[in-house]
């Protein structure tokens, strides 16, 4: 936002800039001075135009002219997002509970409250020093789609009201073939089909009129893999100057993790000024699946007995295995249609594979049929035909595919199978309306996409099981497409489960696929973790496996009992061992990053572990703990047998109370970069008398750099972070870890601890 304490100069070449990316390409913007105004020319779309600013002072009226109709014309965007939005209304539309991850007791119930509300309010929110950067998970199915596209119709209702100044922009990353945001918001812009470009959403976000709202942000990975995706997103939090908002939702906390790291990666040649605050998509609850009942009963005039009825068998539909499930919106309110129409259905131990088996068996038998009413596909040939499409989806990096594209792989499979011409010729011109797909996003676009993104994953996740268990072609080049979602690695350890004898067959075929060194060989090891993980979870207790070159990204190993398998060259990132057993293992060259271990359930059997292998652990009710002592001392309780030398840390010489500093300070920086120093909640860092050392040799070796804002007029302190925590943490043993600053800094802190030395620690 244009400061009120800047120079003339500043403000005048604030103001070019901000018209600039309204005007035409190659055209000069001319800010001149007269009187107390500044007066501004430039050219869009052809034409010539002027208007006078303020010098200084009047901020609301600057944005209010920034979003008036001479330049953004915000209430015409906001009109056009009230139209392309359909209303669920509050007979339908059940608000979904959030809670902020980053609030004391946040798992309690108490926390909880209404989605659109938590984010109506930090949306509302006005920023001082720091983009605030609000991310949204839940798991597939959990609706987080539904509550933005909620949130955002309602903000541009209000925006019209005149009960905001601040609108919503929904950009759906979900599935499309995007490599950049700008990619992105050009393409939601141009199906809203509005004046306004891609160049002003930076300006009009930082100064506080627009909010972009990425749904699916996770899904811009693509093919160019995690860098591009975040770099992109840290561009536009450059160009925001640690002002405004940005929303952005991702399936799991992995993503919202990789995205703090890979944030502070690019910190060394940008500026950005931002703050996280998570929150979390909590699962439907049974008053709220009561809730939907009852609006759905009263929308579709439901007898009192036909209710009950259908209460009844929802309640069996989800008791035992599948009570998880019923909590996600998306299958809850699938299934309970699906019971209505058939009371019958047994979802049996998968639910997703009963719905999914189900709508097949209704279009096979009531919707695609030949003259004499007879089916024209088997139920393997339909299964295929999704399959293919699901592939061929993946591999061109998005969700959705022109109806020429869609009916080219109906040919490709039907050509392949014993059809008759008649029925070949129907099954590819029905191909784009079948069941488990709709429209694509832009009608106008006559492209089909799945419906929603777990029939998707449900159909790629089988596809991916066919090619492993059939040896067809080079996993790789599958591996290598994009991150894979967990629910796909799900899908296809299920499918292959059928085959238990052959577990060991596919982790050494997979493991096999990661060992080719190219350009996508970390996306392939990443996918490859994954896909071993889920594999051991739906098989329960391994014995005998050998993994070797992958990484577990994330995720969780479970309820999984490892018995005498050996790791080699493993990286276990963020992996959740709660209730993961491992017996008579073996590790060599295994690194640990930030792994949860619980001393009450996780069972670490493994030889050939030392505290040294271990970047940080994260323990129940704890943040992460990077000192080597402690890790040791987890790391027995959790039962592993390390030797003598590992159940000691490394003596550093350095005093456990500057460990617990730093520690804190990475808490910090897991939020935040800058941090603020007059910060109340940040007291223990700040105020501790070790902090005087470590900010000079932090500051000394290039690894935070102090500065002064004036957020409010106000001078403040802050300390902008040019390192990543796990990096500078893993020099805290006593190895180098690659960067000489890093190296430089513990080094100097074991020399100053020694000076030292008469003063406690």
């Amino acid at each position: 936002m244009t400061d009120l304490h800047e120079s003339a100069d500043e403000r005048q070449r604030s103001i070019q800039r901000d018209v600039a990316s309204f005007a035409d390409p190659a055209t000069r913007v001319l800010v001149t001075a007269a009187g107390n105004r500044f007066r501004a020319t430039w050219k869009a779309h052809g034409e010539q135009r002027e208007i006078a600013f303020p010098r200084s002072g009047d901020e609301s009226g600057y944005r209010s002219l920034i979003a008036g109709p001479k330049f953004a014309d915000l209430m015409s965007v906001a009109r056009m997002i009230g139209q392309a939005s359909t209303p669920i209304g509050a007979d339908s539309f059940i608000d979904t509970m959030a809670v902020r991850q980053d609030a004391e007791n946040a798992e309690s119930r108490a926390m909880r409250q209404s989605s659109v509300d938590l984010l109506t309010t930090l949306i509302e929110k006005d920023t001082e020093s720091t983009t605030q950067v609000i991310m949204l998970t839940g798991d597939a199915g959990a609706g987080k789609t539904c509550v933005l596209r909620e949130l955002v119709r309602r903000q541009a209702d209000r925006y019209i009201r005149g009960q905001t100044t601040k609108l919503l922009l929904y950009v759906n990353a979900q599935g499309r073939a995007l490599a950049r945001l700008n990619e992105a918001l050009a393409t939601e812009l141009q199906d809203l089909k509005v004046g306004l470009t891609y160049h002003s959403i930076a300006v009009l976000a930082r100064l506080g009129v627009l909010v972009p709202v990425i749904d699916g942000f996770d899904e811009l990975l693509g093919v160019s893999g995690y860098d591009d995706a975040f770099s992109s997103l840290a561009g536009l939090l450059e160009q925001l100057e640690g002002q405004g908002h940005i929303l952005a939702s991702a399936r799991s906390v992995y993503y919202e993790e990789e995205f703090l790291s890979r944030a502070a990666k690019i910190v060394d040649a940008t500026e950005l000024a931002w703050t996280h605050i998570p929150v979390r998509l909590c699962d439907w609850s049974e008053a709220d699946r009561s809730r939907y009942i009852d609006a759905w009963a009263k929308s579709e005039d439901m007898p009192e007995e036909e209710v009950k009825t259908l209460r009844t068998n929802i309640k069996h539909a989800f008791a035992g295995q599948e009570r998880t499930l019923g909590a996600k919106p998306l299958f809850f309110t699938r299934i309970a249609s699906l019971l209505r129409r058939n009371p019958k259905f047994s979802s049996g131990r998968d639910p997703l594979h009963g719905l999914a088996h189900d709508y097949m068996q209704r279009e096979r038998k009531e919707k695609l049929l030949d003259r004499n009413s007879a089916p024209l596909l088997t139920q393997e040939q339909f299964e295929r035909l999704m399959r293919e499409l699901a592939e061929e989806m993946w591999n061109q990096d998005t969700r959705e595919l022109d109806y020429p594209s869609v009916r080219y792989v109906a040919e490709y499979v039907v050509e392949s199978e014993d059809l008759s011409e008649m029925a070949k010729r129907t099954v590819i011109e029905r191909m784009p309306t079948l069941a488990f797909l709709a429209q694509g996003g832009d009608p106008a676009s006559h492209s089909g996409a799945f419906e929603h993104e777990l029939f998707f994953f449900y159909f790629l996740g089988l596809s991916i099981a066919h090619r492993l268990s059939s040896s067809d072609g080079d996993m790789r080049i599958v591996l290598s497409r994009s991150a894979l979602p967990e629910d796909v690695a799900d899908r296809a350890a299920a499918a292959l489960g059928r085959e238990p004898r052959r577990l060991q067959e596919f982790v050494a075929r997979l493991v096999q696929s990661g060992k080719t060194e190219w350009s996508r060989t970390k996306q392939v090891k990443e996918n490859v973790g994954l896909l071993v993980m889920a594999l051991f979870r739906e098989r329960g207790e391994i014995e005998g496996c050998s993994v070797s070159a992958v990484v577990f990204p994330g995720g969780h190993f479970r309820g999984v009992c490892m018995k005498s398998c050996s790791f080699t060259e493993a990286v276990f990132r963020r992996t959740n061992l709660d209730e993961a057993r491992f017996e008579d293992c073996e590790a060599q060259d295994v690194l640990f990053v930030e792994p949860f271990l619980n001393p009450q359930t996780t069972q670490l059997g493994i030889t050939g572990l030392d505290s040294s292998q271990f970047v940080g652990v994260r323990v129940p009710d704890s943040a992460t703990v990077y000192n080597p002592s402690f890790i040791a001392d987890r790391l027995r309780e959790c039962g592993a047998p390390v030797s003598k030398r590992g159940m000691v840390a490394r003596e550093t010489g350095i005093p456990l109370r500057y460990v617990e500093v730093l520690e804190r300070l990475m808490g910090a920086y897991r939020r935040a970069n800058p941090v603020c120093a007059d910060d109340v909640h940040l007291g223990k860092i700040f105020s501790a008398p070790e902090w005087g050392t470590l900010e000079n040799l932090l500051i000394g070796h290039k690894l935070i750099v102090k500065e002064t804002g004036h957020p409010g007029g106000a001078p403040i302190t802050l300390f902008r972070r040019r390192f990543i925590a796990e990096q500078l943490m893993s020099g805290l043993n006593g190895d180098l870890s690659g960067d000489r600053r890093v190296d430089g800094f513990w080094r100097a802190l074991a020399a100053e601890a020694r000076k030292n030395s008469g003063i406690g620690g």
